[in-house]
């Protein structure tokens, strides 16, 4: 048993670190490149905390989760506490976790070079990874194209918004939707995002705590002290190797 609890936070750590996955779960505005850091308005850097939930189309809460958020100049940091994650995995496999040094991730975001660090300052530890050219528009080249349309004026959390229509066409010739509230008061922020998923599922991201301000450089850059791994893999064996955590298969698979 031991040991598939850590195949759990293996394969949930790691879905967390392809692209593929945060495009499909959160939107692309997760992961924003040169063009798409045009969905914040006039804000090219700031920092917020983002509340994120996906619903069935009868409104139940199928996931939910907090995550800190950064951007400067087309770089991006998020930070996530998996232990605080609803949804995803069962206490045990959470528990684990959190005695690997695993509980805490952080990525950055690096478009023009294609480059993304997962951290887990827990384990003082993290690897490099070079996501699909596919995820990230900045790295081929080929500008993605959004048409908006304004649908109206609401108020969210405090906040005068305009709310607009984002749709646009992927290079596979999918089609995208999304819903917008920009905020007249933070610089066309917008402060609430609503996109349907293929499964017809609603995600539904909520900014808070925004702040308009330069986040400092150093957040965008792996802690020097840091051990440097060239991989998930590898870095999965390092912990094993120095006994973080490490499970025992014998007789508790």
């Amino acid at each position: 048993m031991k040991f598939k609890l850590f195949l759990s936070a293996i394969f949930a750590t790691a879905i967390l670190a392809t692209p593929s996955f945060a495009q499909g779960m959160f939107g692309r505005s997760v992961i924003p490149n040169e063009q798409l850091a045009k969905l914040f308005g006039k804000s090219t850097a700031f920092s917020a905390d983002a509340s994120i939930t996906v619903n069935e189309t009868s409104g139940k809460v199928i996931q939910g989760m907090q995550m800190s958020f950064a951007m400067l100049d087309g770089k991006v940091r998020t930070e996530i506490d998996m232990t605080k994650m609803a949804g995803t995995l069962p206490p045990e496999a959470v528990a684990h976790m959190k005695q690997m040094g695993m509980g805490r991730t952080v990525t950055i975001f690096l478009p023009p070079k294609n480059v993304m660090y997962m951290i887990y300052p827990g384990m003082k530890s993290y690897c490099e990874i070079t996501p699909p050219t596919s995820t990230n528009p900045a790295a081929t080249g080929k500008e993605l194209k959004l048409e908006k349309t304004t649908l109206g004026h609401e108020t969210i959390d405090g906040h005068d918004c305009t709310k607009v229509k984002v749709t646009g066409t992927e290079e596979n010739g999918r089609m995208f939707e999304w819903l917008m509230w920009q905020a007249a008061d933070l610089k066309e922020f917008p402060v609430k995002i609503e996109m349907t998923s293929e499964k017809g599922t609603l995600v539904t991201i909520l900014y808070r705590n925004i702040n308009q301000n330069k986040p400092d450089a150093t957040l965008f850059v792996p802690p020097s002290d840091f051990t440097r791994y060239g991989s998930m893999q590898e870095m999965m064996m390092g912990a094993m190797g120095a006994g973080r955590g490490m499970p025992s298969r014998g007789g508790n698979e």
